[in-house]
């Protein structure tokens, strides 16, 4: 059985003639520890994808089911309660709350479930992040890069299994974005989970696994990426130079 398992997904906004398809019957599955990476142009259906993905909006058809567990037929409560324990969220807009510092925002779903955070756990995520000298500062004493880290940190906070991110360098300079994605996969390695990335970036997008590309709501690539020369991709664009876009094998 797969971790995570899409069928027939399809999300409708508007009606008659103001209709608009976001999705139109999207299937396809996700093995835990897979970084997936959902790529295409604007208004392709990207962050529709991860928000029925994480339970944040409501399909006309179709399934989502994460280890085996129908996400979308919960009831309100139950989305809720599951979204805060099972899925982390990395967001474009850092969405940190201004009057909680470092520590406080990264414990916001811990706290939220009713319980304390463990404090060797949290040392740990500071550390992995390279926060623990900023752990007492606020939001506006953060850089756009520090700021990511610390929802990253937050994404973390409640050990979920499945990370979703969208666009989470979208504000960020190449240097920190790439710096950030570079966190995102070491938090996949160190704590076992599974994470899909929404990026409209080819650097970006040549760090996954995987490569799913939509357009007007509907899969016309989903490719397997060939580590070796996007490793080479990533190194080239760090170093300021041209890149090519990655190879990739049609699965």
């Amino acid at each position: 059985m797969a971790f995570l398992e899409v069928k027939n997904l399809t999300r409708i906004y508007g009606k008659k003639e103001n209709q608009l398809t976001a999705l139109d019957h999207v299937s396809f599955s996700v093995e835990r520890g897979e970084f997936v990476a959902v790529t295409g142009a604007s208004g392709s259906g990207k962050s529709t994808l991860l928000h029925l993905l994480g339970t944040m909006d409501d399909a006309q058809d179709g399934s989502v089911k994460l280890e085996g567990e129908d996400v979308l037929g919960m009831k309100e409560k139950q989305k809720a309660v599951f979204r805060r324990r099972r899925i982390g969220f990395v967001f474009q807009e850092y969405n940190l709350v201004p009057v909680l510092n470092v520590e406080e925002n990264i414990q916001i779903p811990v706290r939220l479930d009713g319980k304390q955070m463990d404090r060797e756990y949290l040392a740990k995520l500071l550390k992995i992040l390279g926060l623990e000298e900023r752990k007492y500062h606020l939001p506006e004493e953060l850089s756009g890069g520090q700021k990511q880290r610390v929802a990253i940190g937050r994404a973390l906070a409640n050990h979920p299994s499945l990370l979703l991110a969208d666009e989470p360098t979208g504000n960020l300079d190449h240097q920190n974005g790439l710096e950030v994605m570079s966190l995102l996969k070491n938090a996949v390695e160190q704590f076992s989970l599974t994470l899909i990335v929404v990026t409209h970036d080819p650097g970006i997008a040549s760090m996954a696994d995987r490569v799913i590309t939509l357009s007007d709501g509907v899969i016309i690539s989903d490719a397997k990426v060939k580590h070796a020369l996007s490793s080479e991709i990533v190194r080239n664009e760090t170093e300021g130079m041209s890149q090519t876009a990655p190879d990739q094998e049609e699965v």
